[in-house]
């Protein structure tokens, strides 16, 4: 509960400077954060009891909320509020690009690391399951904190892609080329490719259980 408090303080603080557009996304994924942070303890606690397997319980509930809790949207968010007044100056561009691309890469590590460090628990959980050592209801708890994981991984990329089409956008505009916009957006469309490769993976973790 007191986490659940914590997350909306800071979600209204953040959402008061930032535009309508980003205000809304900042507030879905904070929303989608704090779930899965919930519901993910919920999972630790279905699925220990005692010994190792309350280790594996509490840890797929950690890694469930936890990687959430970094939230994507609310760095951009914050990206395009030091970018006011100077949307159409190509070098404030370029350094906004170059910001999306270092909040990305550092999402996908964390993404990329939560999937690595899910699989052997999911291994674990399935063969509980085979073995008859967890009830139909409870996996379905399970399957729902994954679930809600998998959302708030899919908003974050349907922001990147924002981004991606409004840095295209802009320079579709732009009377000369800049070879420093371009390679920006060309390591963000590569960065939102493994973006969506990893939230793939990890869906596929919840077709297992």
């Amino acid at each position: 509960m007191k986490r659940l408090i914590a997350l909306t303080v800071v979600g209204l603080f953040l959402t008061s400077c930032a535009t309508q557009s980003d205000q809304a996304r900042t507030e879905g994924t904070l929303a989608g954060a704090g779930i899965g942070a919930v519901v993910g303890a919920g999972v630790g606690y279905l699925i220990g009891g005692s010994g190792t397997a309350a280790g594996i319980g509490a840890a797929i509930g950690a890694l469930s909320g936890g990687v959430g809790g970094y939230v994507y949207a609310d760095r951009i968010a914050k990206r395009h509020e030091e970018l006011a007044g100077k949307e159409n100056d190509l070098d404030a561009r370029v350094a906004f690009a170059r910001g999306v691309n270092d909040d990305t890469l550092e999402y996908n590590a964390r993404l990329k690391k939560e999937v690595n460090e899910l699989e052997p628990k999911i291994t674990e959980l399935a063969a509980k399951k085979k073995n008859q050592e967890i009830t139909q209801r409870e996996l379905e708890k399970e399957k729902q904190a994954l679930a809600t994981r998998v959302k708030d991984a899919n908003k974050q990329v349907v922001v990147g892609q924002d981004q991606l089409a409004d840095l295209k956008k802009f320079r579709s505009e732009q009377k000369k080329t800049s070879k420093e916009l371009d390679e920006e957006i060309k390591t963000l469309e590569q960065s939102l490719a493994q973006m969506k490769s990893n939230t793939s993976a990890l869906a596929s973790l919840n077709q297992r259980i």
